[in-house]
């Protein structure tokens, strides 16, 4: 009912695949609250650490599988618009994608005005309009080549679960249906593995 009940974020590092089912279990146990009265499951879908989006999109489609819960796929780009929902006309979420580019996307008003963007940093910042609210670790890098623009607080660039949480009911009561079985990583650019040995092959 919109009410954050608990959270649990990890520290960095490569720990979120030997915590994620005991932080799940954790929470549900604080919470007073058995799997089976779960409605549904809301997942960030990236782009992001390709690691990370693996291992939460694994757990969040085995608990749909074994529950019987449906599962509600969220971008990171809509998760940091909307925590800067309302702080200005425009924003644009930007996060550092590695290998020289920037991943993002510009929002007026709450609304998504285009589509996900992977961009080299200066073409992105190009594109970004005047007074625009700018958010993300891209910022990190590359903020010298925002011009006239506001750079947003760090305590906004965090990608908060209870965002993801939020933006997943409204995906759902929306009537949107994704299914389980065919959700995947929004990753934007290539993989690594893809990068040096080409994409896999469909047997």
């Amino acid at each position: 009912a919109g009410r954050v009940v608990g959270t649990r974020v990890f520290e960095k590092g490569m720990v979120h695949g030997r915590e994620i089912a005991p932080a799940i279990q954790g929470l549900l146990t604080g919470a007073g609250f058995e799997l089976a009265s779960i409605h549904l499951l809301a997942c960030d879908l990236g782009p992001g650490s390709y690691t990370g989006l693996r291992v939460g999109l694994a757990a969040a489609k085995g608990l749909s599988l074994a529950a019987g819960i449906p599962v509600a796929g969220v971008p990171s780009l809509d998760v940091l618009a909307e925590a800067a929902r309302g702080r200005a006309k425009v924003v644009c979420p930007a996060i550092d994608g590695r290998c020289g580019l920037i991943y993002g996307a510009l929002y007026e008003d709450g609304r998504r005005t285009g589509g996900f963007l992977a961009e080299k940093p200066d073409v992105f910042a190009g594109r970004v309009p005047p007074g625009t609210l700018v958010l993300g670790d891209a910022l990190d890098a590359y903020a010298a080549l925002f011009r006239d623009v506001i750079l947003a607080p760090r305590e906004l660039w965090d990608l908060r679960p209870e965002l993801v949480a939020l933006l997943g009911q409204r995906l759902w009561e929306s009537g949107v249906r994704q299914d389980v079985a065919t959700l995947v990583p929004l990753y934007l650019r290539q993989t690594e593995a893809e990068i040096r040995f080409g994409p896999a092959k469909k047997s």
